[in-house]
């Protein structure tokens, strides 16, 4: 008898190991929609003198479900010909009066101006699988243009998948330009 409950145990501890260790080979099962999250602006001063400007980076969380993020010279032909951007950008600033956020525009900077080109995610040949990580996107602005010390700024941010899947829309912490 205690050798048949010995032998159960055993068995039993073996079964919750198997299905422990199968449970980490599968891989997570995300949408084919790239999805974003936990958008962080930091802001650092670089340069000295006239060749001073700010550096604001932009931190997103993203998790794809075949990692088929990110362009590369090769992509940009066919259905990136026309616009081979994959990460969209759109500056707000703080209205005083208002009191809320509303999108950066002028006669000189148009809708769309700041978006831009992230890297493929994964090396290339890579088999298509989930992925999940942190894009950095970084964006110098000369000092007081467009930008003026004093204002209030954030970015509304979104990325897309080379399938044309576009993400999320998310919105950054807003900085105060010094």
């Amino acid at each position: 008898m205690r050798t048949l409950f010995y032998s159960l145990r055993l068995a039993g501890l073996l079964a919750v190991a198997a299905g422990a260790v199968s449970s980490c080979l599968n891989p997570p099962e995300y949408s084919l929609t790239p999805s974003i999250d936990n958008a962080e602006l930091t802001s650092t001063r670089l340069g000295t003198g006239s060749a001073r400007r700010d550096s604001m980076v932009i931190a997103v969380t993203y998790q794809d479900g075949n990692g088929d993020l990110g362009l590369s010279d090769a992509d940009i032909a066919g259905p990136f010909a026309s616009n081979p951007k994959n990460y969209f950008l759109q500056p707000q600033l703080y209205n005083t009066t208002s009191k809320q956020f509303v999108d950066f525009t002028t006669s000189t900077i148009a809708l769309g101006q700041y978006n831009g080109r992230y890297p493929h995610i994964t090396p290339e040949g890579t088999k298509e699988a989930p992925v999940k990580g942190t894009l950095l996107y970084s964006q110098n602005f000369l000092l007081g243009s467009p930008f003026r010390p004093g204002q209030e700024v954030r970015f509304v941010v979104s990325i897309q998948d080379r399938a044309l899947n576009r993400s999320n829309v998310v919105t950054t912490n807003s900085i105060i330009i010094p």
